[in-house]
């Protein structure tokens, strides 16, 4: 669950989003470590608190190669050859119905409906279908 986008925000509240082993618990937490962790890191000392404001740890997310997306799944099954890489939270295997998708690693930023273009490790084309969450819904043949 993502930090509050504003109000009162503490260090441990900090700490336990993101479970962090940088930073001990009791009073003595590191801003400056867990800031490491956020997918844009803080490099700064100054307003360094402020930068936490509506900030996720993400999700566990693996890296697969797929078109841009696409409208539909005719146009994604009409890409010649995928070369965007994506990320999905369903495992260390390809992307499955019920996968989340997102288009950074720290799985923050979904691209939300439409089809992109898989290639798997056999060489069979799907157009992976994914609904305005980006959720996967379905995975047809590319024929």
């Amino acid at each position: 669950m993502a930090l509050p986008a504003s109000g009162p925000i503490s260090s441990s509240m900090i700490a336990a989003e993101f479970s962090s082993s940088q930073a001990p618990s009791g009073p003595n937490i590191s801003l400056k470590g867990l800031a490491s962790e956020l997918s844009t890191p803080v490099t700064s000392d100054i307003f360094m608190g402020a930068s936490f404001y509506g900030q996720s740890a993400g999700v566990t997310v693996y890296s697969f190669t797929g078109s841009e997306l696409e409208e539909s799944p005719t146009a994604a099954c009409t890409i010649e050859e995928p070369e965007n890489t994506w990320y999905h939270d369903g495992g260390p295997y390809e992307p499955a119905q019920g996968d989340t998708v997102y288009s950074d690693s720290p799985g923050t930023t979904k691209p939300g409906a439409g089809s992109i273009l898989f290639v798997n490790n056999i060489g069979q084309r799907k157009s992976l279908n994914l609904d305005s969450s980006s959720e996967i819904i379905s995975i047809a043949n590319c024929r």
